[in-house]
């Protein structure tokens, strides 16, 4: 007998209850494995709360949550609800929330606020099933002239813009109380700006505040460390879009030839006036070639939350997102000298990405990754919606992707979307998902697309696998026109933007079997 063999009967000797306590410190896709090695690890694995516990948080793409109240069969039980909730698109009564006319609004987390006049208004969205209760509350004449704002929950950081003609500052609050943040030095940072525009591109990630002021021909993309203040990057050019990719990475899309991702590394470049065509970005992640002479000029990434976050100042839950599990819609547009040219909207797993540059040694600068060695099993191109809107950008939450859509002669209905690939893997070991009668469809098959006004030179075709739904809404049938103008997602809600009669928000919050109420069209 091998000295090996021996070492394993004296591990599998152990008792239960000391095998399960070492088991649960390993990751979900480890105790995965060690189910496969050996069927008494698999029989106890299969029956412990705490283990299964762990390996559904892991599939669904979730972490433990900071709640001490609740014992671990309560938190599986939920968790069952939750993901059975969002599996079904089963959602409780619909709830409206005034749209204020001041047009400045923000959805973070499951916080939605609004401007009206100087103040700022707050709605915690509830979620029956994982205990959030609603929340409201009003930060009066909190700035004189609020241009536009950010907020982190999970730090209770509110960012209040204040322009001038010739700076901007930046007043650093409580998102509770709406006084200076106790853990910025310096509660007000400015920045000069020669023209002061309506609205920003804010981000904010861990301590990290990023600011994209729009101009034209020339942008300036800024990063701060907003706890001391300190200016940590400002690249100048015609940057059309960014995100948070990592929390010390960003993601950039610029006016260029080539459609591309670039990331750079926040640790690495020249903190100030940096041109975005000179920058030292570690990787560039190509797209399909264009049409000949077109260029990129218009660019849309969109993803939430930030990748690193906190729960000390969130609202005790059993669970959360975890904090790599996010997905980037990435959209673009092309021009050449006579035409405008549009493209799919590209879904993106962080997944697909890392890989290819996180943590790797030694890593050549300038990175180029071409398409064929990471986009057509890395990501899915879908269709544009005619819907899509500029405006109600929070359609991504997570590994989830929402688009309102509205067909000609039907009813308009919330197209959803999951890539969590973890979750599909486990779904097309069911039956009921293979024959397509749950709520939710898997969608295997490679999807090819390409039309004439398309900016790419040849169709583009994708494959990565994600499960899609649809939630039916109601319409007003006393008009033809379109009630709707765009879906937002959250962790537990999706929030419809209605503008017939008075413009609204419509909340549909995820609940449980017991508590479901089914959206009923009504015809009259």
């Amino acid at each position: 007998m091998s000295n090996d063999e021996k070492d394993s009967l004296q591990f599998m000797d152990l008792p239960t209850e000391l095998l399960l306590q070492i088991l649960g410190q390993l990751s979900y896709k480890d105790i995965l494995r060690c189910r496969q090695s050996c069927k008494h690890l698999d029989t106890i694995t299969r029956t412990d709360a705490n283990i299964l516990y762990k390996i559904q948080l892991g599939l669904n793409g979730l972490q433990d949550g900071p709640s001490t109240s609740l014992k671990v069969h309560d938190r599986l039980r939920i968790l069952a609800e939750y993901q059975a909730g969002w599996d079904d698109l089963r959602f409780g009564p619909m709830r409206i929330v005034a749209m204020s006319t001041h047009g400045v609004w923000e959805l973070v987390r499951n916080v939605l606020a609004q401007r009206n006049r100087n103040s700022l208004v707050f709605v915690q969205l509830p979620s029956a099933v994982r205990g959030i209760d609603e929340r409201l509350w009003t930060l009066d004449s909190i700035q004189r002239d609020i241009r536009d704002f950010a907020m982190d929950p999970t730090q209770n950081l509110l960012c209040i813009l204040e322009t001038s003609q010739t700076e901007v500052h930046i007043h650093l609050r409580t998102l509770n109380a709406g006084d200076a943040h106790p853990l910025a030095s310096n509660a007000r940072i400015s920045y000069v700006q020669e023209i002061s525009y309506w609205s920003y591109s804010i981000r904010i990630c861990s301590g990290y505040l990023a600011i994209l002021f729009p101009a034209s021909p020339v942008s300036n993309l800024c990063v701060w460390n907003w706890t001391s203040g300190r200016l940590h990057l400002e690249i100048s050019g015609q940057i059309l879009a960014y995100s948070f990719l990592t929390d010390h990475h960003i993601v950039l899309i610029r006016r260029h030839s080539a459609a591309e991702l670039l990331v750079i590394d926040l640790r690495s470049v020249s903190p100030k006036g940096t041109p975005v065509d000179e920058v030292d970005y570690i990787c560039s992640f190509r797209f399909p070639a264009l049409k000949p002479d077109a260029t990129v000029d218009y660019g849309e990434i969109r993803s939430d939350p930030p990748f690193s976050f906190s729960t000390e100042h969130g609202p005790a839950t059993p669970f959360h997102l975890a904090s790599g599990e996010r997905l980037f819609a990435v959209f673009m547009r092309g021009s050449d000298s006579s035409s405008v040219y549009g493209s799919p909207m590209f879904l993106i797993p962080l997944d697909s990405l890392l890989p290819h540059f996180y943590r790797i040694p030694n890593l050549a600068p300038k990175l180029q990754v071409e398409w064929d060695k990471w986009g057509p099993k890395g990501t899915r191109a879908i269709p544009v919606s005619l819907r899509h809107s500029p405006v109600w950008i929070r359609n991504v939450y997570g590994m989830r992707f929402v688009d309102l859509v509205t067909e000609t002669g039907g009813d308009p209905y919330v197209f959803v979307a999951d890539f969590n690939q973890a979750a599909f893997r486990k779904a097309s070991m069911n039956e009921e998902y293979v024959t397509g009668a749950r709520t939710m469809k898997l969608v295997y098959e490679d999807s090819t697309l390409g039309w004439p006004s398309q900016m790419f030179a040849d169709p583009v075709t994708t494959s990565l696998p994600y499960r899609w739904g649809k939630v039916h809404l109601p319409r007003n049938y006393e008009s033809d026109n379109v009630d709707y103008d765009g879906a937002m997602v959250s962790e537990d809600a999706i929030v419809v933007v209605d503008c017939f009669d008075k413009t609204k928000y419509c909340i549909l919050s995820i609940c449980s079997a017991l508590d479901i109420q089914h959206i009923v069209i009504h015809q009259d």
